[in-house]
């Protein structure tokens, strides 16, 4: 199963005209688990995230490199992840998203390609709910329930996507109210 998962990844990659998982303008999310791990590797001071203020809420970032829209931690001679045993759920999830929609959680998927077949996909979700800090994330997710743009900003609207399912949340997040 493992093969096939990334043999669909490496056509869906090798497909994508928006790359956006690390070269685009959308900058992922650091929860509090991702902080602490970047912490861990010495990659969560003000060179590499960034605190951004959207609509009141204080969240932190990943950085882009200077001039550029590549994230910070994005090495373009070897075209890989120069963290990705620490990197952040939102680069974890990456092609997947998470879109708060009619009152539930909706995961999504980013494609150049939205008609695809994604029912390969279904393994990975369930993996994603089953990280080992998807409560905290989750619960830091639901506190974007009621401002979509934060969990789909206007950088993110230009890649299609397609809705594939709800979330199944380990336990039920508590949606904060504004």
């Amino acid at each position: 199963m493992r093969l096939r998962n990334m043999i669909s990844f490496k056509r869906l990659c090798d497909n994508c005209a928006s790359h956006g998982c690390c070269t685009d303008s959308t900058v992922p999310l650091v929860f509090s688990t991702d902080f602490e791990a970047l912490k861990s590797i010495g990659k969560a001071q003000d060179l590499y995230i960034q605190e951004l203020d959207i609509k009141g809420r204080k969240v932190k970032a990943l950085k882009k490199k200077q001039n550029s829209s590549n994230c910070v931690f994005w090495n373009e001679e070897k075209k890989l992840c120069s963290i990705y045993e620490q990197r952040p759920f939102d680069c974890r999830a990456y092609p997947f998203d998470i879109l708060f929609v009619e009152g539930k959680f909706h995961w999504i998927v980013y494609s150049c390609n939205p008609d695809s077949n994604w029912e390969w996909s279904e393994k990975y979700l369930e993996r994603l709910e089953k990280d080992m800090e998807i409560n905290k994330i989750f619960d830091e997710i639901a506190s974007f329930a009621d401002n979509t743009d934060l969990i789909l900003p206007d950088e993110s609207k230009k890649t299609p996507y397609t809705v594939l399912r709800e979330v199944r949340f380990p336990k039920l997040p508590k949606i904060e109210q504004r």
